[in-house]
């Protein structure tokens, strides 16, 4: 690093965005001493889809979702599952 400063890894990051800002701009390589190991389960028995929808559709349910206070995630499930049921 030829003694140039690196920046402190924030304690806590806003969103997900503000830690993929961050590690755009920063090497992991860098932060390596600083890295501790973690236990982390996944469930691969879930799986997600990505499906387009119509911009109308979309911000049908983008509201809908705003008023129920609920994610577009959430959201579209819900009314996919009310209509399959």
């Amino acid at each position: 690093m030829g003694g140039s400063k690196k920046d402190p890894i924030p304690e806590h990051f806003s969103s997900a965005e503000d830690a993929g800002e961050f590690w755009d701009t920063h090497s992991a390589v860098d932060y390596w001493d600083e890295m501790e190991d973690v236990e982390m389960e996944f469930d691969l028995h879930q799986r997600v889809f990505l499906v387009a929808v119509g911009d109308r559709i979309f911000h049908r349910v983008k509201q809908r979702a705003e008023m129920e206070q609920r994610s577009m995630e959430e959201m579209i499930s819900i009314l996919l599952e009310r209509e399959l049921a």
